[in-house]
């Protein structure tokens, strides 16, 4: 097993545990060493899940790719630590969106800019290992693609993180009667699949933004009750 008490190794730069048969889980305190520049736990047998405290080592490299055995807090799933997967650039299993799913880090991007610690509602979300499509208002298609979005009367506040426009999939918004401020993304237009989008009795300002006109799937769009600029562009559909 890998050996704990790190934290007497402050200064440790490189830990190379490569390629052995190390069994048992990932010592937490490994995460407390913050000058350490590359960590390399690959081609092992080691079980358990990732630590969030990892997550930590933000600008470190950081590898663990060939133990099979290492599972998120249940055993049935393979999920990384949310923390993990969104400050942690040098991870390995990044790009693996089964470890990392890359609209759970959207997610939290949204959550951050709509103040998530103070909505009523927030079951689940930012939960380090559930899964995304289980957080509260979210819903998600077969293929684990996030399509609807329901957070009306929940107490959202802050503003409408531009990151929603990367979720491509989404077919419904729905934000009504909270306390949003700030703008429409500018590129709601990449939501080629959104059919509702209801923002209404917030407090968004600035200009209606052209690119709504690039939604032809647009069925319902309520905007009213906002503080919002300029006029509805002509809708393609």
């Amino acid at each position: 097993t890998i050996p704990v008490g790190f934290s007497n190794t402050p200064y440790l730069r490189v830990l190379e545990l490569s390629n052995n048969a190390l069994t048992g889980n990932i010592p937490p305190e490994i995460g407390a060493l913050s000058r350490l520049e590359v960590l390399d736990l690959t081609n092992n047998t080691l079980t358990g899940s990732i630590p969030s405290a990892l997550g930590a080592l933000a600008d470190a490299t950081v590898l663990l790719r060939g133990n099979e055995m290492i599972r998120g807090q249940s055993t049935n799933t393979k999920i990384a630590p949310l923390s993990v997967c969104s400050n942690m650039h040098g991870l390995d299993l990044l790009d693996d969106p089964t470890w990392c799913p890359p609209e759970r880090n959207l997610l939290r991007e949204f959550y951050e800019d709509a103040k998530g610690q103070e909505w009523t509602i927030a079951t689940g979300w930012v939960d380090e290992f559930s899964n995304h499509c289980d957080w509260y208002g979210v819903e998600c298609n077969e293929e684990g693609k996030i399509v609807n979005l329901t957070l009306g009367n929940v107490g959202l506040s802050g503003r409408i993180s531009s990151a929603i426009v990367n979720l491509t999939s989404l077919e419904k918004v729905d934000f009504h009667d909270n306390d949003l401020k700030g703008s429409i993304p500018s590129q709601i237009g990449n939501l080629l699949n959104l059919s509702s989008f209801i923002i209404s009795y917030n407090r968004i300002t600035g200009t209606i933004p052209d690119r709504l006109a690039d939604l032809s799937q647009l069925q319902i769009l309520h905007l009213h009750g906002n503080r919002l600029q300029g006029t509805v562009p002509r809708l393609s559909s």
